[in-house]
């Protein structure tokens, strides 16, 4: 880890736990979601797939036209896939416990496909 990229890591550590917090509440599975995710923007940071600005140090990553199409497919099958999920699992009556997750499960599905669109994509040539 670079020392002129901390505030990024600052940054990029608290959305995280905010995130894994909102998903799972504060339970030790929401430390090792937010490691998860953290982790990714670690990956987003040091793999070339983006232009790093290092005048920006909040927000040094920049994308170019393949990135910005590359993020709007991945938004749009997080929020499909996001919002088929809650819908199911609100329909549906299989158990109590589900629907009262259903919000919580949306959330965790669509921020993991989101990740998972843009790693697949990215990797493509």
């Amino acid at each position: 880890m670079k020392r002129q990229f901390l505030p990024y890591y600052v940054s990029r550590a608290v959305l995280s736990l905010v995130l894994g917090g909102v998903v799972l509440g504060l339970t030790w599975k929401a430390a090792a979601l937010a490691a998860c995710f953290f982790g990714f923007f670690l990956v987003y940071l040091h793999s070339g797939w983006f232009e790093v600005d290092p005048s920006r140090p909040w927000f040094p990553l920049r994308r170019d036209e393949r990135g910005r199409e590359i993020q709007r497919k991945a938004l749009i099958a997080a929020l499909v896939s996001g919002v088929v999920i809650f819908v199911l699992l609100t329909a549906i009556p299989i158990s109590a416990s589900l629907t009262l997750a259903a919000g919580p499960l949306a959330m965790a599905l669509g921020a993991c496909v989101y990740f998972a669109t843009q790693f697949a994509l990215f990797a493509r040539p």
